[in-house]
Parts: C-alpha cells; structure tokens; sequence
C-alpha cells in the first residue's frame, strides 16, 4: 500500500515538473515563433512529436542534444537545436 502512494506521489511530482519545464519552453518559442518556423503550433507538439524529454536545457546529454538536433533539422526551419534556441531567443526581444 505503501509504495503504490510513493509512486503516485512521484508520478505527480513529475508531472508537475514538467509543466513547469514546458512554461519555460514556451516563454522562449512563442506560438507565433513555432508557426512561422517550424511544422507544430507549439513546443509541446514538437516534443512529442520529436521523441523529447522535457527537461531543463542544461540537462540533456551529448546523444540528447544529437537526437533533438535531428528533430529540429526534420520538423524546423533550422539545423541545429542551438540555432533554434538562439532564434528563438531572438524573436522575442521586444
């Protein structure tokens, strides 16, 4: 009984992360940015379609970075996830 509650708990504890990892996504790819740029109306969409983690930038490792470049190579205006970032970042400087 008692390990099925821990699991709930992490499950939920996940969730909650990852909610806050998308709003921060979405503070950097505006929907109006992933329109003009990219095959998804939002960075959800891209993560799922992608096969991606969401998880703190810092946080991906080497072989990450090389599978989201693919997806950002495949579904994106640019090459390179660094180069999406960057745009991004870019296009919402008011």
């Amino acid at each position: 009984m008692e390990l099925k509650g821990l699991f709930e708990l992490e499950s939920a504890l996940k969730e909650i992360n990852d909610k806050n990892e998308i709003s921060r996504y979405k503070e950097i790819f505006s929907e109006k940015f992933m329109i003009d740029n990219t095959q998804f109306d939002d960075i959800e969409d891209f993560f799922y379609f992608g096969r991606i983690e969401i998880k703190p930038i810092e946080e991906y490792s080497t072989v990450e970075i090389w599978m989201i470049d693919e997806a950002v190579d495949k579904y994106t205006d640019f090459p390179t996830w660094e180069e999406f970032v960057k745009a991004a970042e870019g296009k919402n400087i008011t």
